[in-house]
């Protein structure tokens, strides 16, 4: 899930003592407030980020960049029946003290760390009294937080690609693995509706994928396809109000927005349509400042991100930033490089933009925007893509970016703590496409109607754990 929820200080507060393992009664005394209050807000943090429970509430705050999680990771990777990935432990509430297997994958913390009880909260101190022992413990909770944070992340969920930093890593150098395994790979029922530049989302709260407009027969059209994985079934929905192509969806605060776009003219579009999949229904924001097409779209801390694209007569280098509190757009920092077709995402609480295509042809250039700069106009350049992607497809996993080029069937895992690239070759039989979405553990393709197997999907398996035995 994206960071795209308007969460207050306070609730991101409560998070991350949810992560820690804290208790109702327990935050309410650290915090000094009622017990109700503590479930008044959680109830508000479980709908804002569209979860049902506390160990979801978690990943969300790790995905997010809420909780900080840092995974060691040996240089060998590690093989399985599943094929090569990352090997994990599985850790009860007060582990024992167990051995990894001679490849120590993971690095986990000492039984010692893990296992120390929660003060007795329980004693007759006076309230003040209390509250000030709370206080000098408040380091001690951050800890415990953090080591119970890497336990609940590692057995959920861990990366599957089989990454291993150089030892040495140049930052424009892939780097060579083994192919990842054909067992991982699905095929699935192909869209009904075929078509081209069409936008594509995933509705986390429904585990549902949405395919939005798009070109048929080289017109715009407004046609709405929503597919269900869990039981492998495409429906027809009720048109968009506006038939458009070339645009992008992206879900906020429980709706879908699809902002821009071309029509069946070819004319780019201001309007901003947005879809609510409950009340199934559609209706209309505030406009775009400029028209806009063929733009990356993320959303980052509670506000849609649209940035670069054309506007019908050159590619942009600007971002747009709408609010949906407010229902208004503003401008954030202007991009490096004008370009339309990259790809963007979320990893670490940062933004990343990869790809593209400006006048002179496909990008390599990657850049990255922190949290606190918008007002500093800047972004960083970071490692260069191996090659140029005209059309990347970019998925975020728990704690990797992942780059897919539909052109040359390859795809590439970006390291960031040694800002470099490591390169994988996909199995023959294996088609990925531009539009692709992260659902749950899995990647979704869908090809587009001019592809060899129009409106083929594919599933890859991104997201799995092994379990090792406790000695």
């Amino acid at each position: 899930m994206s960071n795209d929820i308007q969460i207050s200080e306070r609730e991101r507060e409560i998070l991350r003592l949810v992560a820690t393992g804290a208790t109702n009664q327990q935050i309410a005394l650290q915090l000094d407030i009622s017990v109700n209050t503590v479930k008044v807000h959680l109830r508000n943090i479980f709908s804002k980020i569209g979860v049902v429970s506390r160990t979801e509430a978690t990943m969300y705050a790790i995905r997010s960049g809420i909780v900080a999680v840092e995974i060691q990771v040996a240089e060998s990777p590690v093989t399985t029946e599943e094929g090569p990935g990352v090997a994990v432990e599985t850790v009860t509430a007060i582990p024992p003290r167990a051995a990894m297997t001679e490849t120590d994958a993971v690095v986990l913390p000492s039984t010692e760390a893990m296992s120390v009880a929660p003060a007795d909260t329980t004693s007759l101190e006076s309230p003040r009294v209390m509250r000030r022992r709370l206080w000098q413990q408040r380091w001690f909770w951050v800890s415990l937080g953090l080591l119970s944070s890497i336990s609940i992340a590692i057995v959920w969920f861990v990366t599957s690609l089989p990454f291993a930093p150089p030892r040495e890593p140049s930052a424009a150098t892939p780097v060579s693995t083994p192919d990842p395994s054909t067992s991982r790979w699905t095929s699935r029922s192909p869209m009904s509706n075929p078509r081209d530049h069409f936008a594509m989302v995933a509705f986390e709260l429904e585990h549902e994928i949405y395919v939005i407009g798009g070109q048929q027969d080289g017109r715009a059209t407004a046609t709405v396809d929503r597919y269900d994985p869990a039981n492998d079934r495409w429906v027809t929905l009720s048109d968009k109000p506006t038939a458009v192509s070339h645009t992008s969806a992206a879900t906020l605060q429980g709706k879908i927005y699809v902002p821009g776009g071309e029509d069946a003219q070819g004319e780019v579009l201001t309007l901003l349509e947005i879809y609510d999949p409950r009340e199934r229904r559609w209706e209309r924001g505030t406009a775009l400042p400029a028209p806009r097409s063929r733009y990356a779209l993320t959303t980052w801390e509670g506000k849609l991100y649209l940035i670069g694209g054309w506007d019908g007569n050159r590619i942009r280098d600007d971002v747009l930033i709408y609010d949906p509190v407010e229902d208004s757009w503003s401008e954030g920092p202007p991009l490096q490089v004008a370009r339309r077709h990259a790809g963007a995402t979320i990893m670490g609480g940062r933004l990343y933009v990869f790809g593209g295509e400006n006048e002179q042809g496909p990008l390599r250039d990657s850049i990255r925007l922190d949290p606190g700069t918008l007002n500093e106009h800047r972004w960083h350049s970071i490692a260069p893509l191996p090659q140029a992607i005209l059309r990347p497809a970019v998925l975020t996993t728990i704690s990797t970016v992942l780059v897919f080029d539909p052109t040359s069937n390859e795809f590439w895992q970006y390291i960031q703590n040694v800002d470099a690239w490591q390169s994988f070759s996909l199995p023959d039989q294996v088609t990925v496409a531009s539009s692709a979405v992260l659902l749950d553990a899995s990647i979704y393709f869908v090809a587009e109607a001019s592809a060899p197997l129009p409106g083929a999907v594919s599933e890859y398996q991104a997201i799995y754990s092994v379990l090792l035995p406790i000695r």
